[in-house]
């Protein structure tokens, strides 16, 4: 038997065992991540900017240069204490560096006007600022109701939306009126902030950093960046806000316009509720922004060719459902894109990106990929990381990765790989890292290879990091190399496990340059076949195991002996197979046919036909799911109102409790005729291509005219199966004409031709019967 023939069956054999697991995969996956803590492209803001920490203290500054008042129960009178020392000491330094986190503060307070000791004010020599953690909110929140006196009683009336609005911004009344030249970054991370009123950064030229996230932002006017003229990043990530019903609320923009004027090169939307209308206010930034954060923002569909006039080079799209369902959704990007995070989007295939020719990483994890050819990665020329982990790729055995000539990193964990083929061994071993852990795999000797290799190179090179290609593109402002090289630099050795067993020698026949990513012999397991038992990737026999133990004389003598059988024998051989090439199809099929009445004798082999058998069914219908629509609104109700045929449907009458086997043989004996509705569809399906062998067997069986074909629409002939192709050429068979390009009324005239035809067939069949059961009577 072929080897990939043998391979494919393995495949099958362990179908049922992947399924399990792989639900189990998917059930275990979703509870351990929740989406809201899962990494985005962008990371988070201290992953890139150093001056400050998560909880909002300065880190890596020190001196008179920055002041660190964060957790002061008073902090305005600690900085003018301060200040007045730096004014006694006669220090040269200036303020750069300010951090009022968490103080407690309920706005920005008015401490820009406090001079140092060369009278330069706070505002003059300010570069870095942190209010990190205050509760701005709570300045607001007493301003919320206007009290209205009535003439007959006093109550509160709930102030209009704009005053609302207006009375939530005014937390930044501490920058009013100050001219702040020289601050180049705002960090407003987690103060309760809701809305983002007009001008409430206009005194800000020369800000180039603002920090939005983690606030409560639910409302951003026309004219909340208006001024902010060197604006580069704008953060404004994890804003959640709860309505009435404990629903996150979508941050709503009042103007399409709103970052229109700005310079931004780096937007962060991650985590944060988006309306779908964002996608156009950012369409607008033009080809100055170069990194965008959407993931999981909630957006349903990007329109076509929404960045076509961007220059986007790191984008993040994940946890967006369908987000890609459009392959035009990111045209435009073709020749800048650089890093793509695409988790969670339901993507099928890598038709999206097949153009994309400068694209460095793809992390497309927790889609539906299974299967990918050479075709959608022949563009692919700069691709380095590949993060495929958790979709629903398979063993495959033509190979694709040679079309990448940069890849480096290849990650495949929790897929639905059973073994590993020839031509994957080979696809694996141009790579720098590969990692497949999470899959149900199926022991050989190709395994045992791929583990080998793995092993010599641990004791042949070193961990190398994987750098963009494109040097002078690198942006500070993304993650998406970090992240890979963190796990490059964790990544355990499989060089510890081979010395604890004191056994670390390879053959060293195999060449290859990848090691093994995420390593971990609990997870490098596979399945035994003809042993049962679950075996370690070391222990399986390598592919040059068995010519070792092979004594060569022996060998020798056989060769001789076989060439001896060899000469003697081709004229026998030769005409036998001219005469089996001749007639491949004819031979082919008698196998076939051979084979499926083979089997279904066994499954009838307790049953004999007889002709004057009582139905309880005149018609059994033989259909695929895609065509149900059709048999239920057009084939069951002429069958059953017009022409009184009995009709047996499996969705409706087959019995509850039996096998599908069963239920399919069972309703066939009870059944006159056996209808099948042929379509493409059809021939793809496993159940289908059964019933169908099943009619013909019954047909050799009983020698009797009961089938009955009907066609919804043309099948080519290099399309049909050697059986079908046999009772469609022996049997006539009728066809729907719906799908014909005829007129209306064309169309209705042969419809009832058509209904005509099956009828007459059909009661012909079905008065033969009754006529042969009366006089049976």
């Amino acid at each position: 038997m072929d080897r990939r023939m043998i391979l494919r069956n393995i495949v099958y054999c362990t179908l049922l065992c992947n399924v399990i697991a792989d639900t189990l995969r998917y059930g275990l996956s979703n509870w351990q991540e929740n989406p809201k803590e899962a990494r985005c492209l962008t990371g988070y803001m201290t992953d890139v900017q150093k001056w400050v920490d998560k909880e909002g203290h300065l880190i890596n500054v020190s001196g008179r240069t920055a002041l660190d008042l964060s957790l002061r129960s008073d902090p305005i009178e600690s900085l003018q204490n301060e200040m007045t020392l730096l004014r006694h000491q006669s220090a040269t330094e200036k303020v750069k560096y300010l951090s009022m986190a968490k103080c407690s503060l309920t706005q920005i307070p008015p401490i820009f006007n406090i001079p140092d000791n060369l009278g330069r004010r706070l505002a003059d020599t300010a570069e870095y600022i942190s209010f990190y953690g205050n509760n701005f909110s709570m300045h607001a929140k007493y301003n919320q109701y206007d009290i209205v006196l009535n003439a007959s009683d006093s109550h509160l009336v709930l102030a209009n939306d704009e005053f609302l609005r207006q009375k939530m911004s005014e937390w930044s009344l501490g920058f009013r009126d100050i001219q702040f030249n020289l601050l180049k970054e705002l960090d407003l991370r987690a103060c309760s902030i809701q809305v983002i009123g007009d001008f409430n950064f206009r005194s800000m030229p020369n800000l180039t950093h603002l920090y939005l996230g983690e606030n409560n932002i639910y409302y951003v006017n026309a004219n909340a960046f208006r001024g902010l003229k060197n604006l580069r990043h704008l953060d404004m990530s994890r804003n959640y806000r709860l309505d009435e019903n404990g629903m996150h609320c979508r941050v709503t923009f009042e103007n399409l316009n709103v970052l229109r004027r700005s310079r931004l090169e780096s937007l962060d939307f991650s985590f944060t509720r988006l309306e779908d209308r964002i996608i156009h206010i950012i369409a607008r930034l033009g080809d100055n922004l170069q990194k965008l954060s959407l993931c999981y923002t909630g957006i349903t569909k990007l329109p076509d060719n929404v960045f076509q006039n961007t220059s986007l080079r790191y984008l993040d799209i994940s946890g967006n459902v369908e987000a890609l369902s459009s392959v035009r959704s990111l045209k435009g990007t073709e020749d800048t894109l650089q890093v793509v995070y695409a988790k969670e989007v339901i993507l099928k295939n890598m038709k999206p990106f097949e153009n994309f020719t400068n694209l460095e990483v793809l992390k497309i994890s927790y889609n539906n990929i299974r299967h990918i050819s050479g075709k959608d990665v022949k563009n692919l020329k700069k691709l380095q990381i590949l993060d495929l982990d958790n979709n629903k790729m398979s063993a495959w055995f033509q190979p694709f990765l040679y079309r990448l000539p940069n890849l480096k990193v290849l990650s495949l964990r929790n897929n639905n790989i059973n073994v590993i083929t020839e031509e994957m061994f080979e696809d694996f071993k141009n790579l720098s890292y590969v990692s497949f852990s999470g899959n149900f795999m199926v022991c050989n000797c190709h395994a045992r290879d791929f583990y080998d290799i793995a092993l010599q190179n641990e004791f042949r090179r070193t961990n190398t990091l994987v750098k963009p290609i494109n040097f002078s593109n690198v942006s500070l402002y993304h993650n998406g190399y970090v992240d890979f090289n963190t796990m490059i630099l964790n990544r355990n050795n499989i060089s510890k496990g081979c010395q604890e067993r004191k056994r670390c020698n390879t053959d060293g026949s195999n060449s290859g340059s990848y090691l093994i990513l995420d390593y971990e012999e609990s997870l490098y397991r596979c399945l035994a076949v003809p042993e049962s038992t679950s075996l370690n990737f070391h222990e399986i026999p390598t592919c040059n195991q068995f010519a070792r133990d092979i004594d060569l004389s022996d060998v020798l003598q056989e060769s001789w002996n076989k060439l001896y059988l060899i000469l003697c024998l081709p004229v026998l051989i030769v005409p036998v197979l001219v005469f089996l090439y001749s007639f491949r199809k004819n031979f082919k099929y008698f196998l076939i046919t051979m084979r499926n009445s083979a089997m279904l004798s066994l499954i009838n082999k307790n049953k004999n036909h007889d002709e004057n058998s009582i139905y309880n069914y005149d018609v059994f219908v033989s259909y695929c799911n895609e065509d149900r629509q059709w048999v239920l609104d057009h084939l069951l109700p002429h069958l059953e109102n017009d022409c009184n045929i009995s009709v047996c449907l499996h969705e409706r009458d087959f019995q509850v409790g039996l096998s599908i086997l069963e239920n399919i043989v069972s309703c066939m004996d009870r059944s006159r005729l056996i209808v099948l509705v042929l379509s493409r569809p059809f021939l793809l399906s496993q159940w289908c291509q059964f019933e169908m062998h099943l009619a013909q067997h019954r047909l050799l069986e009983t020698r009797r005219e009961d089938l009955i074909l009907i066609l919804l629409e043309d099948i080519p002939r290099r399309l049909r199966p050697t059986t079908l192709h046999y009772l469609m050429v022996t049997k006539t068979y009728i066809v729907w004409p719906h799908s014909k390009p005829n007129d209306g009324d064309s169309k209705k005239e042969l419809e009832k031709i058509f209904w005509k035809r099956l009828k007459k067939s059909l009661v012909v069949q079905k008065l033969r019967q009754l006529e042969r059961n009366v006089s049976l009577a």
